[in-house]
């Protein structure tokens, strides 16, 4: 895969334009410039659209409307996005359904210290940022606990793709999901609390870099010690 092609060149500098349009703009500005860099994912599909399903293009809409929502009014519209984010989220599984298979997995790759050390800090990560954000969304808890539970979702599949092993570059799939945890522990506080135009940055430009390292793992993927890759789906 060529990394330097114009729509991986146009990807990374719209990275840098929202970083620094998080820091020196408004939401008003960022609400326009957010949907241009994942349009720079799409063009990066078409351009490999050989070997991902044509379910991500659609999936990269449901979170530019997503942005949408967050950045114009967050609180005012958590109700589309605790619609449209879990909707992203059991998408994303979806997508790696082919990869994803408990066969083969042994105990000890799951409840070993490093793991259950990394699975604790998630748990703790979220359990403080709900209840820290759990009084200003009292009528729109149940979207909350949606979201929760389908990131989760989409962690866990991540996750045991990664410890598996059976495919490579699974890598970019586990720095996939680590920006995602940053992203969503810091939204809620960066919305609702502490609006900080460093935060506002971090967030939006990361979550770019999720979503790149999520379709570089699709396009690059390939099984390990096996002869045929596992892409009849959708």
């Amino acid at each position: 895969m060529n990394f330097a092609t114009p729509a991986h060149i146009a990807c990374y500098l719209s990275v840098i334009a929202v970083f620094f349009c998080g820091l020196f703009c408004s939401n008003e500005v960022l609400v326009f410039i957010k949907p241009v860099s994942t349009l720079t994912l799409i063009w990066i599909y078409f351009e490999n659209r050989a070997k991902v399903s044509a379910l991500f293009p659609i999936i990269m809409i449901v979170i530019m409307i997503n942005d949408v929502f967050v950045l114009s009014d967050f609180d005012r519209f958590f109700r589309y996005v605790g619609i449209l984010l879990p909707l992203y989220y059991i998408l994303c599984s979806y997508l790696l359904k082919p990869y994803f298979s408990l066969k083969g997995l042994r105990y000890l790759d799951i409840f070993n210290l490093p793991t259950l050390i990394g699975i604790l800090l998630v748990v703790y990560v979220t359990i403080s940022v709900f209840n820290l954000v759990m009084p200003s969304l009292e009528d729109s808890m149940g979207f909350a606990v949606l979201i929760i539970i389908t990131l989760f979702i989409y962690l866990g599949v991540c996750f045991i793709v990664y410890l598996r092993n059976q495919f490579s570059h699974t890598n970019y799939l586990l720095l996939a999901a680590i920006c995602c945890i940053l992203v969503n522990a810091l939204v809620p506080i960066q919305e609702l609390y502490y609006d900080n135009p460093l935060f506002t940055a971090v967030i939006y430009s990361v979550d770019i870099v999720a979503m790149f390292f999520y379709l570089k793992f699709l396009i690059c993927t390939e099984p390990e010690g096996e002869d045929k890759l596992f892409s009849d789906y959708l």
